[in-house]
């Protein structure tokens, strides 16, 4: 069972627009890292995203080019500051996920799963960024498979 977590490409700041969509340069990186992801082998089922504009230009990008066959999709709890307890059920119910957000949530969610605490960081997540976990069935920790930064 793999679970990829992205944070969202590069962004337009809110001075400039207050939507913060994808920059250029955002565009650019999200492709280039699903693209290394799927020449990795990445079989994603899903995506989900949170409902932030640069997040689901991150996911739809991932999606034209990862194929999820069950789809990409908005999911409520994934901004910055969210309960990452409210994702748990999703990551348990479902094989190769792949959840597109924010800071600080992921680099939360990424270290409880892999030590069982929110604040023991086990990685980082420049723009664009792809960590693959993995879990064999009947084991509760994850590991990190591999990490894609463009």
């Amino acid at each position: 069972m793999a679970l990829y977590l992205m944070r969202h490409g590069d962004f337009i700041p809110r001075e400039i627009d207050p939507d913060c969509p994808l920059s250029e340069r955002g565009v650019v990186e999200v492709t280039k890292a699903a693209e290394l992801a799927a020449g990795r082998g990445a079989r994603v089922f899903m995506i989900r995203h949170s409902e932030r504009i640069r997040a689901a230009q991150t996911a739809a990008i991932c999606a034209e080019i990862l194929r999820p066959p069950g789809g990409c999709g908005e999911m409520a709890g994934l901004h910055p500051h969210d309960d990452i307890f409210a994702v748990l059920g999703l990551i348990e119910g479902a094989e190769d996920v792949m959840i597109v957000g924010h800071l600080p949530f992921l680099e939360k969610l990424a270290a409880y799963l892999v030590t069982g605490m929110q604040e023991k960081a086990v990685t980082s997540f420049p723009t664009a960024t792809i960590v693959c976990l993995e879990r064999d069935h009947g084991q509760d920790a994850w590991k990190i498979s591999w990490k894609i930064t463009p």
